[in-house]
């Protein structure tokens, strides 16, 4: 691709090979900006999925784990309300039960109940951190300012 050098500059030039030059440098440009910006899309997707795994924690793979997983998930997809969320997550601490724990957390995470997930927390402080640090890469999404600012750099030049 070629790339506008003022020692190479010639004003013999015709209009039409002027404006090659600069379509040129434009598609250059644009290949450049595209690709800092797939950059940043992978870099923000391989975080979030970092903090989704942190935030599970160690998944045993075996047949009983996994049944137990999924028994706790349908029962933490039932729960109808945060009141509910939070007595279903205080009987589930109080008997050891990790699994039901995490999945109520993991549905109160995506309710949006902010107590149940406050609770949730507190109960299982290493999962605190990465539950706020997703919660905030998840708010990048809908963030207004974060999308005006994306759309701002990665757009092509003006001509």
């Amino acid at each position: 691709m070629p790339v506008y050098n003022p020692e190479e500059y010639d004003p013999m030039l015709s209009d039409l090979a002027k404006q090659t030059r600069i379509a040129d440098l434009s598609k250059d440009t644009r290949a450049k900006l595209d690709t800092l910006k797939g950059e940043q899309e992978s870099y923000v997707k391989g975080v979030r999925s970092r903090l989704e795994k942190e935030l599970a924690g160690n998944q045993p793979a075996d047949a009983s784990s996994v049944l137990l997983r999924r028994d706790a998930a349908d029962r933490a997809r039932k729960i109808a309300d945060e009141t509910e969320a939070l007595s279903v997550l205080a009987d589930a601490s109080r008997g050891g039960d990790d699994t039901l724990a995490d999945a109520v957390g993991y549905r109160a995470r995506h309710a949006g109940w902010t107590n149940a997930m406050d609770a949730y927390k507190a109960a299982h402080p290493e999962a605190a951190d990465s539950a706020v640090a997703l919660a905030f890469m998840e708010g990048v999404d809908s963030d207004p300012g974060y999308n005006l600012a994306n759309q701002i750099t990665y757009s092509a030049p003006a001509e």
